[in-house]
């Protein structure tokens, strides 16, 4: 039989720049997000074969424009500003990526998240695309809207043009994809989780006791605002209690991260609380494995890496009752899960699960067998190619 022609696929998102370590001009900033769950998918992809895989991803991080191979995948890094690209509408950013693009001709461009210019560049680029909605902004803008005059607005505008011309749209949860239904009646919608660093399947370890992890961006969007009170509360009749928190401030989130800390000393935490700042995912892999329990306070989630890395690590959480976060967390058989931005509730999770080490054991191996089977990288790869096979075929009838 003849061989199958390989399939040329440009991804475009953020991606974690460590790649460039030891490059004249580049200089790594922590609060850029590195997306990990593209680069785990993008790991998934190049071990599949059969594919040649492209990353595009912009940053300013640099000062000229790189490309590095790396594990069998070509990432090209493309400059860019730091401010004034939103108030363009992106038109600067899609010049540029297009660009790009163009230099690949990829057989088809998988664009994640309309928060930047990614799902913008890559439904106006000609080539074939299809878009994964890393969150829902008309959703979080529902619990928390953006000011008037403000990048937030902008990308809602950007999001909602993208939502309404895309041909292809993958949701990470079942959340995802029932809230894309009514905006996107036009699409093809598909349901394809995150895909969880295989470091967190091999990472194993002796939790420490009374020991809680927080991981993620510090926004207000995360409510770890509303797990320092809870933490409060359990010490009041868990002394040992310690909290630490992995993680930097978003861009533009300074302020947010500020009152977090200025909370753990009103409420007379310091010696309880440990920020570890920014952390790589091996490094998160192991701080959790040094947890008894995992705690997601969020107030939104698309999907949520943190729930899914914790259980992979086989580690119980406890969780928000909100958006993506009950399908994932199986209460009373991984976790349990609390009513959003309520410390109380959180404490009374939080404190009987630290006591009873027979419960939590049993919740981590629950834990890690459905990480394992729903997560793995390998797995959501060819979830993923079946999508782009579908995406082609549809592009051939048109």
């Amino acid at each position: 039989m003849p061989e199958q022609p390989v399939m040329r696929i440009a991804i475009l998102a953020h991606y974690a720049t460590w790649a460039l370590e030891g490059q004249p001009g580049y200089r790594p900033d922590p609060q850029r997000h590195p997306t990990s769950w593209v680069m785990n998918l993008v790991r998934g992809l190049a071990e599949l074969g059969g594919h040649e895989v492209h990353v595009v991803t912009q940053t300013d991080e640099i000062d000229r424009d790189m490309a590095v191979k790396k594990d069998g995948v070509t990432l090209h890094f493309v400059r860019c500003p730091r401010r004034l690209r939103a108030a363009t509408l992106f038109q600067f950013d899609r010049r540029r990526l297009k660009r790009a693009l163009d230099a690949i001709a990829p057989d088809i461009v998988h664009a994640f998240g309309t928060e930047d210019c990614y799902g913008l560049a890559g439904l106006t680029s000609g080539h074939p695309c299809v878009m994964t909605m890393q969150c829902l902004q008309f959703k979080i803008a529902e619990t928390l809207p953006p000011p008037r005059f403000s990048r937030g607005r902008i990308t809602l505008a950007v999001e909602r043009w993208c939502i309404r011309r895309a041909r292809h749209l993958i949701g990470m949860s079942a959340y995802g994809t029932e809230g894309l239904r009514p905006v996107a009646p036009h699409a093809q919608i598909y349901e394809v989780p995150n895909a969880v660093a295989p470091v967190f399947f091999q990472t194993i370890g002796e939790p420490e006791t009374d020991r809680l992890f927080f991981v993620g961006v510090i926004e207000k969007r995360k409510g770890l605002e509303y797990l320092v009170d809870a933490v409060t509360r359990v010490r009041e009749r868990r002394p040992a209690v310690k909290l630490a928190i992995g993680g930097v401030p978003g861009r533009g989130a300074e302020a947010c991260f500020s009152a977090v800390k200025q909370q753990v000393e009103v409420n007379g935490l310091t010696d309880a609380v440990e920020f570890l700042g920014f952390l790589r995912p091996e490094n998160v892999a192991r701080e959790m494995a040094r947890a008894s329990v995992i705690v997601v306070p969020s107030l939104e989630e698309m999907f949520c890496n943190v729930a899914a890395e914790a259980m992979a690590v086989g580690r119980p959480v406890v969780a928000s009752r909100v958006a993506a976060l009950p399908q994932l967390v199986d209460e009373g058989v991984t976790g349990l899960l609390t009513p959003p931005a309520d410390p109380n509730a959180l404490a009374q999770a939080i404190e009987p699960l630290l006591a009873d080490d027979a419960r939590r054991a049993r919740f981590g191996t629950a834990a890690r067998d459905k990480a394992r089977h729903h997560w793995h990288p390998a797995e959501v790869a060819k979830q993923t190619v079946a999508i782009y096979q579908t995406v082609l075929a549809d592009k051939a009838r048109l």
